[in-house]
């Protein structure tokens, strides 16, 4: 797993092309042409990261949307993100 500050910012790449219906992401990463499907809490954090956001937007609105508890949203937050770097699907932009 990435070592995540509150600060640490990440963003979806832009070879990937995403399209949602009933709530949940099909992308398709160009590059190596595979496809990624998301639920809807995961779709919710690719939108979220179509910007650059630090950890602790993406942290804070999932939060916020999803009625869930911190540590819990955190460490799910953080598992995508490890998965999406991982496929070349987002970066890590800035840590400082």
């Amino acid at each position: 797993m990435g070592d995540y500050t509150d600060s640490t910012t990440v963003v979806a790449v832009e070879d990937a092309l995403s399209t949602t219906l009933d709530g949940e992401s099909v992308i398709l990463h160009t590059g190596s042409g595979e496809y990624f499907g998301f639920n809807e809490v995961g779709t919710r954090i690719w939108e979220a990261m179509q910007e650059p956001r630090s950890m602790v937007e993406i942290t804070q609105q999932i939060e916020n949307e999803y009625d869930v508890e911190r540590e819990r949203c955190r460490s799910d937050i953080e598992s995508l993100v490890d998965e999406l770097v991982e496929q070349d699907l987002a970066r890590v932009v800035d840590d400082p």
